[in-house]
């Protein structure tokens, strides 16, 4: 039967019958409405409604030839606002399900001008909000992305369109949060989200919308409480709705909250149960999955498979990211600046929040490089991020900087003062396994400042935690292994530095007493200790060498 824009009475009923099924989330329903709807009289509402139906449904590919039919039956009537409306969905849907941003830009395009010279009206702002999300999600511009919203925010205000103006409310408030405007982003976000979740909202995408701008902004500047009490609500409206798409990106996200709170079963867990969904959305998408799972191993102290991980999700925009932590842990630290860098060069110096975690490690990869004041400059932007932020987590991650280049110019006072205020403020924020990292270096701190009770408080503090996750040793933590040491003479190495004798470390390490013997023996004869003073030396050897 050929295409028509008329649509029978039998047909009319029908498209009503899914657009109700649409507003209460019965998806299977709205979607045998508007196929019988199809069947009988083709019509552009009739495909566009299926269109819907069957992209909350998963069935991606099926939905955008709906939506394209949809298009198609809107220009032959000569509706250009309709046809408008659907050309933004498509964009959308080729930029997130298809990875294909030049054929979602060739949509927004085609919306402006079939919106050219029409009277203003909600189209507009919807074209103009688009504009903005694709500002700050693909060009990482949160300057304009912000201008954007504002102007789509107004146009809903003014057209009554509470559905544009909170999405674009919440989207303007990422883009300040991105911008380091904290407290003037979060309070546009939790009113946002605050109207999607309790029921003002009716178009869906604007409800997951909000909700994955709020957690995309708490994770930015690790206001992880608020964003656990977010997922939480958001977790509930998606098992309420059937929506798979804003829980399958909200599940990966709640799983880096996990992470940080050191339940990394749970972690584990959401992300291994959110592949499957992720796959139905996109194979693409199964990288925003293994990515975390990657970090996930790297912390437990699995490098192999890490890096086995990593390897299934190249090219996502956080890879770079956890291949230099990976290469400290191994002890690479060029490798780890090289890929730190790669990770700030992908961000435009206006996305002030987005850089930090690379500049974290960027720290610590300049300090292993012998590069104190490349590490200084990184630490005084992270600090200058953690200001603007004013979350607990943020200040924490400057004060563990500052605290390490302290202490690797030998201001041992001054390290000490900074990594006390780490650890203290990383237990604040719930991040367990960062807690235990700043104790193990405020450990070698205090051991140089003499005060070895309080060294070995924190050292055994760290250790017992970090056993308490999991976490096995890693190169880093064994690292770095001068004079040819072995990672077995390293851990020897460690102990004798932490005032254990013989026999204890034989006990801890499960090994023979002679055997302890002998691996001192070739720790000695490799960094040139010997005489009386021998272990002495090796102690203060492996103090300036980071591995006490």
């Amino acid at each position: 039967m050929p295409e028509q824009a008329v649509v029978g009475e039998d047909a009319g009923a029908r498209v009503e019958a899914g657009r109700a099924a649409l507003a209460v989330g019965d998806w299977e329903a709205a979607r045998a409405a508007f196929q019988a709807s199809v069947d009988e009289a083709p019509s552009a509402s009739a495909f566009e409604g299926l269109g819907f139906a069957l992209r909350w449904l998963g069935e991606q590919e099926a939905a955008m030839r709906a939506l394209q039919r949809a298009y198609r039956l809107h220009r032959r009537a000569g509706d250009a606002r309709s046809a408008a409306r659907v050309a933004l969905q498509l964009c959308l849907a080729e930029c997130y399900f298809h990875s294909d941003v030049a054929v979602g830009l060739g949509w927004v395009e085609r919306a402006e001008r079939l919106l050219d010279g029409t009277e203003p009206g909600a189209e507009q702002g919807w074209l103009i909000l688009v504009r903005g999300h694709l500002a700050l999600q693909v060009d990482r511009d949160p300057g304009r992305a912000r201008a954007h919203a504002a102007a789509a925010r107004t146009i809903g205000h003014d057209s009554a369109d509470i559905d544009l103006e909170m999405m674009a409310l919440a989207l303007e408030g990422l883009a300040f949060v991105c911008e380091g405007e904290v407290e003037n982003g979060m309070r546009r976000l939790d009113e946002a989200t605050a109207a999607a979740v309790a029921g003002e909202l009716d178009d869906l995408d604007a409800i997951s919308s909000c909700c994955c701008y709020l957690i995309d902004a708490c994770k930015q500047v690790r206001d992880f409480e608020r964003a656990a009490q977010w997922c939480e609500h958001v977790k509930g409206f998606c098992e309420q709705w059937s929506d798979r798409l804003t829980f399958a990106a909200c599940r990966a996200h709640y799983a880096d909250i996990l992470i940080w709170r050191g339940d990394w079963s749970a972690a584990e867990a959401e992300l291994r149960a959110n592949l499957g969904p992720l796959a139905d959305i996109h194979p693409k998408r199964i990288a925003d999955g293994m990515v975390r799972l990657a970090e996930l191993r790297r912390r437990q102290g699995l490098l192999e498979e890490a890096g086995r991980l990593l390897a299934t999700a190249d090219g996502h925009y956080l890879a770079p990211l956890v291949r230099a932590e990976l290469a400290l842990d191994r002890g690479d630290a060029a490798g780890a600046v090289h890929e730190a860098e790669r990770s700030l060069r992908r961000l435009p110096a206006g996305g002030v929040t987005a850089r930090a975690p690379a500049l974290e490690v960027m720290v610590r990869a300049r300090l292993a490089a012998g590069e104190p004041d490349a590490a200084r400059v990184a630490a005084e932007e992270l600090r200058a991020i953690a200001a603007r932020s004013g979350t607990t987590a943020s200040a924490a991650a400057a004060s563990f900087a500052e605290g390490s280049l302290a202490a690797a110019t030998a201001s041992w006072e001054e390290a000490r003062r900074a990594l006390e205020d780490a650890v203290d403020l990383y237990a604040r924020a719930g991040g367990r396994w960062e807690a235990a990292q700043a104790r193990r270096q405020l450990a070698r701190t205090l051991r140089a400042l003499g005060h070895d009770t309080a060294a070995e408080r924190e050292a055994r503090g760290a250790d017992e935690a970090l056993r308490s996750l999991g976490a096995h040793a890693t190169a880093a933590d064994a690292a770095p292994a001068p004079a040819g040491l072995t990672a077995r003479e390293v851990e020897v190495l460690r102990l004798v530095a932490r005032g254990r004798s013989n026999q204890e470390i034989a006990g801890e390490l499960v090994l023979s007493v002679r055997t302890v013997e002998r691996h001192i023996a070739n720790i000695y004869d490799k960094i040139g200790a010997s005489g009386r003073a021998a272990r002495a030396a090796a102690a203060s050897y492996a103090l300036a060498a980071g591995v006490a």
